[in-house]
């Protein structure tokens, strides 16, 4: 781990002539301190504390937020694109997980016999073929899958080709929100197995549809290329793996910062290296 020059230039923020007490510490400081915590597994205390340590090992000339400036500040912290060490790909794939937020867990509810009183926050995430998260968007569990694909396009700003999703996403919200951002896009969405098809017949459904029915749903999944899919599953289990399936914040603000910067240092790790499965 290391500061570079230009990082530690920028720690501090220019003044702006602007009225009232400028800001100490710049946004590459905070988003710096939250991409620090969420891969060390750290409340605010022990990462300020942390910080400070390396700062000091380091002959750093730099201060360090304290906790409270960390809390306050991740709110309000812009979010930058989530892809910066690679181009994105052509296909955006899309599916969701939950988060718990507190909460004690089945065993312990079983032994004391006690209430779940569990509560929980829905993470959307979008993936593309080269396992990078291009968008993403926290939720309450109220909010449903296809609600936030809109959401979730709008953070993309490069074109793609495929948009894929699981059979939650079957639905004309879903394909007119992807038409309405990319309007050539090719939508990969597995129908209900009572679907039928339009009046029309000129919908992109439709043929997936008649395929299913002729040769079954293998043989649609082989043609479409819906085997990519499980790239957002892997993204998903990596996510929980590596920071932990219960967020550290308490508000929706703060939780939305944390998987921000989650998803930051998630696509650094990928832009490292990934692992090569090869079947023997």
């Amino acid at each position: 781990m290391w500061f570079t020059e230009e990082a530690i230039a920028a720690w501090h923020p220019a003044k702006t002539g602007a009225r009232g007490r400028p800001q100490v510490y710049s946004d590459l400081a905070i988003e710096t301190a939250l991409l620090i915590r969420q891969v060390f597994h750290q409340p605010l205390r022990q990462a300020e504390g942390f910080m400070k340590s390396l700062a000091r090992v380091m002959k750093a000339d730099i201060a360090i937020p304290n906790f409270s400036s960390l809390s306050k500040r991740s709110i309000a912290l812009p979010r930058q694109a989530l892809v910066k060490a690679r181009e994105p790909g052509s296909v955006v794939i899309v599916d969701s997980t939950g988060l718990k937020v507190y909460g004690k867990d089945k065993w312990h509810q079983e032994k004391h016999e006690v209430a779940a009183r569990r509560t929980w926050r829905k993470l959307h995430l979008a993936i593309d073929e080269n396992h990078q998260v291009i968008a993403l968007e926290l939720t309450t569990p109220q909010t449903g899958d296809p609600t936030a694909v809109a959401d979730l396009l709008a953070q993309i700003d490069t074109p793609f080709d495929t948009f894929m999703a699981d059979g939650a996403y079957d639905g004309e919200p879903v394909a007119q929100a992807v038409f309405n951002k990319q309007p050539t896009a090719n939508v990969v969405v597995p129908p209900h197995k009572t679907g039928v098809c339009s009046l029309a017949g000129n919908t992109q459904r439709d043929p997936h549809i008649r395929d299913i029915e002729q040769h079954g749903r293998m043989a649609w999944q082989k043609k479409t290329g819906y085997g990519l899919r499980n790239h957002v599953e892997l993204a998903m289990q990596r996510y929980k793996r590596i920071f932990g399936a219960a967020m550290k914040a308490r508000q929706l603000p703060q939780q939305k910062a944390e998987t921000w910067a989650s998803a930051v240092a998630l696509n650094r790790m990928t832009g490292l290296g990934m692992p090569a499965s090869v079947k023997i």
